[in-house]
């Protein structure tokens, strides 16, 4: 069996004055953990699942690294950067807000911005990197670091869709919610493969 850890971490600095000059997408990849993401980070050599853990894969992106870093310090592994494990290209926003463009693309996979990635196509890209894991490291324990966006999207490949009280999605596997539509600190979502065929799919934190 091959086991693999979706992790992302949604505690950031939102107090960062950036240069005008700086793209969204620029500003995105540079943003830090907050000081509590950074505590919550350090508490990941705790979960004795991690512990299994023999390869890291993160996102280019400082707070996916940044998120990493304390496992990798801890297992004595590198983090194996990979553009794959990307956040969502948004694109050009012109005067919309990322809230009205993320509920837009949940209702339709297919909607993308001028520049930006539809979810279907964050979908493909993910999935397309999950196989690339499954071919090289079968039968190992692998934690990827990356995104909430990035995640729903590739569990949308084996959940079903549904949508809460204020219109965000969610997904559900079998009897139970994956995604309920809120991302709060550190999400853990545990996927296991028999060679290429999805076995289970577990929220563990």
């Amino acid at each position: 069996m091959t086991t693999i850890y979706l992790i992302n971490n949604s505690l950031t600095m939102n107090n960062l004055a950036f240069p005008d000059k700086e793209s969204l997408e620029q500003k995105r990849e540079k943003r830090i953990l907050s000081i509590l993401g950074e505590e919550e980070s350090r508490r990941l050599v705790q979960n004795k699942d991690l512990q299994k853990v023999q390869y890291i894969y993160s996102s280019s992106y400082v707070m996916s690294i940044g998120t990493a870093k304390y496992l990798a310090q801890d297992l004595e592994l590198d983090i194996n950067i990979r553009l794959e494990l990307g956040e969502r290209l948004l694109g050009h926003l012109g005067d919309k807000k990322i809230r009205m463009i993320t509920e837009i693309q949940e209702n339709d996979f297919d909607y993308k911005l001028p520049g930006g990635e539809s979810l279907n196509e964050v979908k493909n890209r993910m999935g397309r990197f999950i196989n690339q894991i499954l071919e090289n490291h079968t039968d190992k324990t692998i934690a990827l670091f990356t995104h909430n966006v990035a995640i729903t999207c590739l569990l949308s490949k084996w959940c079903t869709k549904g949508f809460n009280l204020d219109n965000r999605l969610i997904l559900n596997y079998g009897e139970e919610a994956i995604i309920d539509g809120a991302w709060d600190g550190i999400n853990i979502i545990e996927l296991v493969f028999d060679g290429k065929d999805l076995v289970s799919i577990k929220r563990k934190k």
